[in-house]
């Protein structure tokens, strides 16, 4: 009985400890950047006992940006598996933190022998207890090492945040400019219309050709297929932009329209100084601090651990107990993992090349980007202050002399076509003002407006 007790007590002692198993979850997310952070992201949570953690969608006549970005944020599946990820990271820094478990094993010697080796009258029952002792730092690298992991998953996420963010604005702004080339051509229709009844009136009265009505029919005709176009295409961008808070059918009528609203790009130089915080950035330096973790943990792997063990021996001849100790090592002669850690300084190598590169690939996108904003800029104030006004006035002067005879229906029509081309150049050029903005933006990760 007094064998069986040490048993039980030195098995109670080998369990393994499972003290981290109801510590309360904390948010391992990196700090947001300045871009988008008031927006709520998903997270990995429990769903409910329907299965979903989204709310329904209920439709709405207009939708604001700031609202389109909420949904992406809180419904893209890409955001919702990146979340799951870091929380499986985070599991993996409490595994890290764990000791070796120790070992228990039992020994029976002189048994099933002779005469007074017989069965087990002259038996020998060792019950030992052993522990591996690291030696090195290995389990604080282990733990370092799960722990920038964890970082990198992080990293990840903010970088999928803001591509998300960008995406959407995006796709926001290309249904905001469907919908104005959807009411131009509204107003190209109407203007040729009104330019068709005009020449039917001249060519009844007999002061034009039945030539020119046909003409004027034709850019009726072109304007109705072109405003088919623009419906079609508004159809299709509406579907685009719900698809990024993964919804199949769009549950809004129209969208806020505030692409009027365009600043003067600040210079490059003030804007150069926020590229540090692109989270891809801060990616690469944990990237760096990863790989020097894992160079220590393969210097550790050189050093041997060490084997500490103990037990009780019980002799059945005599009834007695006698106590047994003992330590372990191997001999680093041979293998002193020098081959591992030769790869692992090369890879830190690796990894500030990397750094390098990824930091002169940001400045170059931002540069092009600012240029392209600017060259954006520019042609909208152009267009806007000078060019259309001048293109307006002139169909209205002309077409007004063609009524009193004074120009040829060619001049109309050439007028009328230049002042539709421009009214199109200005529609695309606060597109490519806008697409340059979010990249400006998306790389910096902070709004321009709010850059000093």
């Amino acid at each position: 009985m007094t064998f069986i007790k040490y048993f039980l007590i030195a098995l109670f002692i080998s369990l393994p400890f499972n003290g981290f198993a109801g510590l309360q979850q904390s948010s391992d997310l990196p700090e947001k950047r300045p871009w988008g952070s008031g927006m709520t992201a998903y997270q990995a949570v429990d769903k409910d006992k329907n299965g979903d953690s989204f709310p329904t969608l209920t439709h709405t006549a207009e939708l604001t940006l700031a609202q389109a970005l909420t949904l992406a944020l809180i419904r893209n599946p890409k955001l919702a598996a990146f979340s799951w990820e870091i929380r499986a990271r985070k599991e993996m820094t409490q595994q890290a933190k764990l000791r070796p478990n120790p070992e228990i094993g039992i020994v029976v010697e002189n048994i099933l022998g002779e005469d007074e080796s017989r069965g087990v009258q002259a038996a020998d029952t060792t019950l030992q207890l052993s522990q591996l002792i690291e030696l090195g730092g290995k389990r604080a690298s282990r733990q370092l090492i799960a722990n920038l992991e964890r970082d990198l998953a992080g990293w990840d996420y903010e970088t999928t945040r803001l591509d998300i963010i960008a995406k959407t604005s995006k796709a926001f702004f290309a249904l905001l400019t469907t919908q104005e080339r959807l009411q131009l051509g509204r107003e190209n229709l109407k203007l040729a219309q009104e330019v068709f009844n005009t020449v039917k009136l001249r060519v009844e009265a007999g002061k034009a050709s039945p030539l020119e009505e046909s003409r004027a029919q034709v850019m009726v005709n072109k304007s109705r297929i072109a405003l088919d176009k623009n419906k079609r295409e508004l159809a299709a961008s509406r579907y685009q932009l719900s698809s990024t808070w993964g919804a199949s059918q769009p549950h809004f009528t129209k969208i806020a329209d505030n692409r009027d609203k365009i600043n003067e790009p600040q210079s490059l130089t003030s804007i150069n100084k926020w590229l540090a915080q692109n989270p891809e950035i801060s990616r690469q330096r944990t990237e760096i601090d990863l790989q020097k973790a894992r160079l220590s943990l393969a210097k550790a792997t050189g050093i041997p651990d060490m084997t500490v063990g103990g037990g009780i021996k019980r002799h059945e001849d005599n009834d007695n107990y006698t106590f047994l100790f003992g330590v372990s090592m191997a001999l680093p002669v041979f293998d002193r993992n020098q081959g591992g850690i030769r790869a692992a300084q090369a890879d830190v190598a690796v990894r500030e090349s990397q750094h390098r590169n990824v930091e002169i690939e940001l400045k170059t996108a931002l540069s092009q980007s600012h240029e392209a904003l600017q060259a954006a800029y520019s042609e909208v104030n152009s267009l806007q202050k000078q060019i259309l006004p001048i293109a307006k006035e002139t169909f209205e002067s002309i077409n007004y002399g063609y009524r009193q005879g004074q120009f040829e229906f060619l001049d109309v029509l050439d007028a009328q076509r230049t002042l539709i081309e421009l009214k199109e150049q200005l529609i695309n050029s606060l597109q490519e003002y806008h697409n340059q903005r979010i990249n400006i933006e998306h790389l910096i990760s902070q709004e321009l407006a709010l850059v000093n």
